[in-house]
């Protein structure tokens, strides 16, 4: 008998539209195959505000979303403060790569280059593909190489609006095998 798919926990932290939740939540469990719980908003940490640069530590928010864990394979924060790791000015989103969390800020992502508002199109595409592509590290992918390919890696808009919102054949084969692996096997 195959191993039972993981859910995934979408959590809100801070305040934010239902209608984003609802949207990543259609597109994880359209492509993925896998059930998709959407949280009770929690309320961003405080102490992950880094006051010198006016943004919340990726880092910090990873290891907050860890505690919601246990029940689920993988915790999907989504909040509209923006995120940053100390080496970059900005990320879209964060992930432990073959950990449980994962964290997707749509702070700069409803806004085209020169600071212009995008359709709303646009911004659940990107929302979304930022979310398959930090779930894919949660489940052990690095970037790819292949330019059609969800997880290939982008930190500006432009990229991000040129990558397709699917995965290429060779990691959505190992992705499936890393949702579907026995659970009672990955932790030993």
């Amino acid at each position: 008998m195959p191993a039972q798919p993981p859910t995934i926990l979408i959590l809100p932290l801070g305040r934010l539209e239902t209608l984003v939740l609802r949207v990543v939540a259609g597109y994880i469990q359209g492509i993925l195959k896998v059930p998709v719980d959407i949280g009770e908003t929690v309320e961003v940490p405080q102490e992950t505000y880094i006051p010198d640069r006016h943004q919340y530590d990726a880092g910090l928010l990873i290891r907050f979303l860890r505690e919601f864990a246990p029940s689920y394979r993988c915790v999907l924060g989504i909040t509209s403060v923006d995120i940053t790791l100390p080496i970059f000015t900005h990320v879209f989103g964060e992930a432990e790569l073959g950990g449980h969390a994962a964290l997707v800020s749509t702070y700069r992502l409803g806004k085209d280059t020169h600071g212009r508002r995008v359709t709303d199109a646009v911004f659940y595409e990107r929302v979304a593909k930022v979310a398959l592509h930090e779930i894919g590290h949660v489940f052990s992918l690095y970037h790819c190489g292949d330019g059609k390919c969800v997880m290939r890696f982008s930190a500006k808009l432009d990229g991000l609006d040129e990558i397709p919102l699917y995965f290429c054949d060779r990691c959505y084969f190992l992705l499936r095998r890393m949702i579907f692996r026995n659970r009672a096997g990955e932790d030993t």
